[in-house]
């Protein structure tokens, strides 16, 4: 006899291959009434349970048909039963006997089925070519009682749906049916093959899972971001203006005043210029220190912004508000999120990925004796601001090496800024590249 379990391969469950040495279990001890068998040369087991009647299967064939029957039962769950088949062809609705196999006369055999663990006896068989037409397979016994196997036949052919079906059915066999504990069925080959195969998707969803992530945010981070580092702030008003998608009358800024708060002074000249020219153009402003604030409440602040415009000071008393408050986190999803960010002086030095030409030539007092100078590398390279010609020989001390200075060094005067959208690095004003 055929195997009675379905052994499934790896492969099979994975649609690699259709066909296995098994037959189809199927699980009609709780159904009443006839039962039909669709494709009867095709490999299928019957599990079913007399109560007191014997039980009618029917196959209908419109050609001639290969009929395998045997006949088996659970030994540790009936271990006396023995059951015959009578094979009856139905002609004009009256039936007649053209086959038998005869149970009680039989000897029956101990049989160990390996893929599903699983003892039988093993009874009667019947490999025989049918005509075309409709028959009746009677499966009785003398007291009609008792759990049975009926195997129907040979060709293993199985579609993908009925082979993963067998994960539950197996199960409810080794409970239902054999009566032993549900897992037994993890010892299985079967068992084993269908673990293996949980635990394979599961590595596979992680893999896809962590390669749809790093998709996700290399397109995240490829999304146009677009910054504007200036020396003079508005004094670049033109180019800001075009940066923009919309009238200037919709336009939301949020004016970032930390930098210059230290001058104890409300609005120094440059300030209060940059804020005039904006509000002739029409942005609407609102003024932010983000001293003393934290990431939510900044996101909150900048929900609504356009603009983040981050005016010039001390560069080194801005950038520890900054690591205070998380502005640089807030920043960089928001440049994702398409927000502008616009840099004056100090505000484009600490995009850089140092502020060490902050105290370069006469410049900003590290007052707040700041020690980690890492910006935050909006831009790889650093920036130097409001150059002029007598400046050049403090960069070259700064930094000896030429090809080091055209690398680490992006230098500005005050009617030049750098826009950087996604990867492109454009210098916009008046003059030439300065390249020491």
């Amino acid at each position: 006899m055929k195997k009675v379990f379905l052994a499934f391969s790896i492969f099979i469950l994975l649609g690699v291959a259709s066909e296995a040495s098994a037959h189809m279990p199927r699980l009609i001890y709780s159904k009443e009434g006839d039962i039909k068998i669709s494709s009867p040369e095709f490999s299928q087991a019957f599990y079913d349970e007399l109560a007191g009647a014997p039980r009618d299967y029917f196959i209908t064939s419109d050609k001639e048909f290969d009929l395998y029957l045997n006949l088996l039962a659970p030994e540790f769950t009936n271990p006396k039963g023995r059951y015959s088949v009578n094979v009856v062809v139905i002609n004009s609705e009256q039936e007649k006997v053209i086959y038998s196999l005869d149970g009680f006369s039989t000897k029956w055999e101990e049989f160990y089925e390996p893929f599903g663990r699983d003892y039988y006896l093993k009874g009667p068989e019947l490999d025989k070519t049918f005509p075309a037409g409709k028959y009746k397979v009677e499966v009785f016994s003398k007291d009609n009682l008792g759990k049975y196997v009926l195997a129907v036949g040979k060709q293993e052919v199985f579609s993908l749906p009925e082979s993963l079906n067998i994960f539950w059915q197996l199960p409810l066999l080794k409970i239902n049916f054999f009566k032993t504990s549900v897992l037994q069925f993890f010892f299985t080959p079967f068992g084993i093959a269908g673990i293996s195969v949980i635990f394979g998707l599961v590595i596979i969803l992680a893999v896809l899972n962590y390669f749809v992530a790093l998709i996700v945010e290399k397109i995240k981070n490829s999304a146009v971001r677009t910054i504007l580092l200036t020396s003079a702030g508005m004094q670049m008003k033109d180019e800001i203006i075009k940066l923009l998608q919309k009238p200037t009358y919709d336009v939301n800024v949020a004016f970032i005043t930390t930098a210059y708060k230290y001058k104890l002074e409300e609005n120094p000249e440059y300030v209060a210029k940059d804020l005039l020219i904006m509000k002739e153009l029409g942005f609407n402003v609102e003024e932010i220190d983000i001293e003393g604030k934290n990431k939510n409440l900044l996101m909150k602040l900048f929900e609504n912004k356009d603009i983040i415009f981050v005016e010039g000071g001390n560069t080194f008393y801005l950038l520890k508000a900054i690591r205070q408050s998380g502005f640089e986190k807030v920043i960089k999803k928001l440049l994702k999120k398409g927000r502008v960010y616009v840099g004056v002086s100090a505000g484009s030095i600490v995009a850089g990925k140092t502020i060490e030409t902050a105290g370069w030539k006469d410049g900003d007092k590290n007052f707040v004796k700041l020690k980690n100078l890492k910006g935050m590398n909006l831009v790889p390279f650093n920036i130097f601001v409001h150059y002029r010609p007598e400046h050049a020989e403090i960069i070259k001390q700064k930094i000896k090496n030429p090809d080091k200075r055209r690398k680490r060094l992006r230098i500005l005067t005050d009617y030049q800024a750098i826009l950087i959208q996604g990867n492109e690095r454009i210098l916009i004003g008046k003059g030439e590249a300065i390249i020491l």
